[in-house]
């Protein structure tokens, strides 16, 4: 699925920058998948993030309805994700949100001593022009993203379809209060 290689994008870049991998990592993070990186076959281990966002609450941000999500577990990285795809008049827009938890860090994140605020940081420097979000303690918008930092906690919302930022900060701001 597209989006959840978009999604994924931001973590491998990451994890390809703290390895010393991937050159400028331009070529990781627009790069194709079959399945992100890392995904476990047990799509249990992401329902919590499911849970974040209902399906109505999609309806009301992108005015589409929305099937239900679909929970994945990326081993690679401890990261917890969900994806839901449009049912309406533009099918195939899909949304998105990836919760990374200090405490649940996997692999070369945790094996490298970093945290989470040290890869949101790493995350929002691909994005020089994003525009500051007031959510958590740090967030900013851009290009069909808008990503969070609130305490230990890292949340990334993206939405690939004919929508708006606007939706996806409203997003953000439910789930950021609502965790």
């Amino acid at each position: 699925m597209r989006i959840l290689t978009g999604v994924s994008g931001s973590l491998l870049v990451l994890a390809l920058a703290v390895t010393g991998c991937g050159g400028d990592g331009k070529e990781a993070k627009g790069a194709s998948s079959a399945s992100p990186v890392g995904t476990s076959k047990s799509a249990d281990a992401g329902a919590d993030a499911c849970k974040l966002v209902a399906a109505g609450d999609l309806e009301a941000a992108f005015g589409s309805p929305f099937g239900g999500g679909k929970p994945a577990h990326q081993e690679d990285t401890g990261a917890d994700q969900c994806v839901w795809t449009s049912t309406g008049a533009a099918p195939g827009s899909t949304f998105s949100i990836t919760v990374l938890r200090q405490d649940r860090l996997a692999g070369v994140f945790k094996s490298n001593g970093m945290s989470v605020a040290d890869l949101f940081e790493q995350a929002k420097l691909a994005y020089p022009k994003a525009e500051a979000v007031d959510l958590g303690d740090k967030a900013f918008a851009a290009v069909g993203e808008v990503q969070v930092l609130d305490r230990d906690t890292w949340y990334s919302l993206s939405f690939h379809g004919a929508g708006s930022v606007g939706g996806l900060k409203k997003l953000a701001a439910r789930v950021v209060g609502r965790s």
